[in-house]
């Protein structure tokens, strides 16, 4: 299981390499800024639609947002978890072969 790089992986149509691994944090970065974007226009929203409106929107959206991004986290490491798993069942085949 060699690392061929992030284009390796991303053409290596018999998917020996993974390019998940590689972006994951890109694309956690990239959902913390989304998420937080949405909830300032949240807050926009919600004081056009009036003062408790907004006010709520500031009490409620923070705790929200940190339920979310948890839940986006724990997906992506059980994500990554799997693909350890893999990596790891590889290398203790390949030293079970090499006992033999």
């Amino acid at each position: 299981m060699e690392d061929k790089g992030f284009f390796g992986a991303l053409f290596d149509f018999s998917f020996e390499s993974f390019v998940f691994p590689k972006v994951i944090s890109i694309i956690y970065g990239i959902v913390v800024v989304l998420m937080v974007i949405g909830y300032l226009s949240l807050i926009v929203f919600a004081f056009g639609q009036g003062s408790t409106a907004g006010v709520g929107a500031i009490i409620l959206g923070p705790v929200v947002l940190i339920l979310y991004l948890i839940m986006v986290r724990a997906w992506m490491e059980i994500a990554i978890v799997m693909f350890r798993i893999y990596d790891n069942t590889g290398k203790i085949v390949e030293m079970k072969r090499q006992s033999h």
